[in-house]
């Protein structure tokens, strides 16, 4: 993931702060003083402070300390401290780390969010990301989804009045935003699409489209992987969704296609969409403040991410962090009330104050969505999805392992999602 130079320099350096926060009734220890520990990639102190501001004036004796982390190192420093028994109270996790991670953490107990207070409250992805067997493992402050970022200009040089809402718009219009040199290089290129290397984020794209086109995952029980599954179209004609997903994905690299437009020689997708090369990009919120640094004067603008059919329900695809209680830590009760305090609607409204964010709950959602700058996510987030994955570190590498063998070794997309289901299977068998 790729970071704003202020977030990166504020992260390197690891800055913790300090805040004093409050008695916290039964989580508190009865006004004795409660010291939280909080470890959280990314955000900077001054977004955190708001936060821990507000559980301030009614919580005195609980004091919150929060640390910003490096990303590159973040989860091996988070599994070191833990195992150490010296790890924080709380620390953040990515939507699809529950799985592997659950062992560490603790449910809310009475002092967090119940399951019904939850489910209602949040978007409905977190309730299929951080809920099992019926408890609550975490609370989102926000859910970013991906989103299409598109060049005004160049589609307007095209002669294209409107950016693609579906697939197959995106298709056609792809040729007319394609050009390529004497010696065949990509001088501007339709969508930072086909490849994995230089594409930010590429398995959350093929996932979007395996979603989007109903690949069933896993088997019923979830005992086997069947991303390489056929099912019938009720027509008695039989095809595998997976497969129509890596081969739509992987058309855009490839040369025999009216529809190339990109390879592994092209440029970064993020750097190539700054510097005007490409038309467009699929990415998260956070690009926007990547954009602000370096390429400020960039005509874009967003729209929601391509559907197959506009008539069917939208489907949009989850990436985000919430945060949890460690297993170990000695204040759980009252780690808890902190989370369930931040994440009221009049608190996070004052975090999104300080930054912008697409939110993680229902009814600020839908005041978001008439914001310019964000309410493309906003309102994305409340069809936004993802899929179980047992170690998403290990599933993201299967889905980079099948986009490479179509593009780069020239195996057919049949039998490089066939090989992916295979190494889904092993996945879940050794879980």
């Amino acid at each position: 993931m790729f970071l704003s130079k202020t977030k990166l320099k504020t992260g390197l350096l690891l800055l913790a702060v300090l805040f004093t926060a409050a008695s916290c009734g039964g989580g508190g220890g009865g006004g004795q003083a409660v010291e939280l520990v909080w470890w959280k990639p990314f955000d900077d102190p001054r977004f955190i402070e708001p936060l821990i501001q507000e559980f301030q004036k009614t919580h005195p004796n609980v004091r919150v300390k929060y640390v910003q982390k490096n990303i590159e190192t973040y989860e091996d420093e988070v599994l070191q401290a833990l195992a150490a028994g010296n790890g924080p109270d709380i620390f953040s996790i990515r939507n699809d780390w529950l799985p592997k991670h659950q062992d560490k953490l603790v449910p809310a107990g009475a002092t967090g969010p119940g399951l019904r207070e939850f489910k209602e409250q949040f978007a409905s992805v977190a309730s299929a990301d951080l809920l099992a067997s019926d408890k609550v493992y975490a609370v989102p402050l926000s859910v970013d989804v991906l989103a299409l970022y598109y060049n005004r200009d160049l589609l307007s040089s095209a002669g294209v009045a409107r950016p693609p809402a579906t697939w197959e718009e995106l298709v056609a219009m792809t040729p007319k935003l394609t050009r390529q040199d004497a010696f065949g290089n990509f001088t501007k290129s339709a969508a930072a699409m086909g490849t994995s290397a230089n594409v930010n984020r590429a398995p959350d794209l093929l996932g979007l489209l395996m979603l989007q086109n109903g690949t069933p995952f896993y088997s019923p029980a979830a005992t086997g992987g069947s991303i390489d599954q056929q099912i019938s179209d009720g027509k008695s004609q039989s095809y595998s969704p997976g497969e129509r997903a890596l081969q739509f994905y992987t058309q855009f690299a490839n040369p025999a296609k009216v529809t190339y437009t990109w390879n592994a020689r092209s440029n970064n997708s993020v750097e190539a969409f700054g510097a005007g090369q490409v038309a467009m990009v699929l990415s998260y919120s956070y690009l926007r403040d990547q954009l602000a640094d370096r390429a400020p004067f960039l005509n874009y603008a967003v729209a929601p991410a391509p559907q197959i059919s506009l008539e069917g329900t939208r489907v949009n695809y989850a990436n985000y962090w919430a945060e949890a209680v460690a297993k170990q830590g000695k204040h759980q009760d009252a780690a808890w009330q902190f989370l369930k305090f931040i994440s009221q609607k009049d608190v996070l409204k004052k975090y999104y104050e300080a930054q912008k964010a697409p939110s993680s709950r229902i009814d600020l959602l839908e005041e978001q969505q008439s914001d310019p700058a964000i309410g493309v996510f906003a309102e994305s987030a409340l069809s936004a999805r993802s899929f179980y994955k047992p170690d998403s570190a290990a599933v993201e590498s299967i889905f980079v392992q099948a986009i490479d063998d179509v593009t780069l070794k020239s195996v057919s997309p049949a039998e490089a999602i066939k090989a992916a289901g295979q190494k889904m299977r092993l996945l879940l068998r050794n879980f």
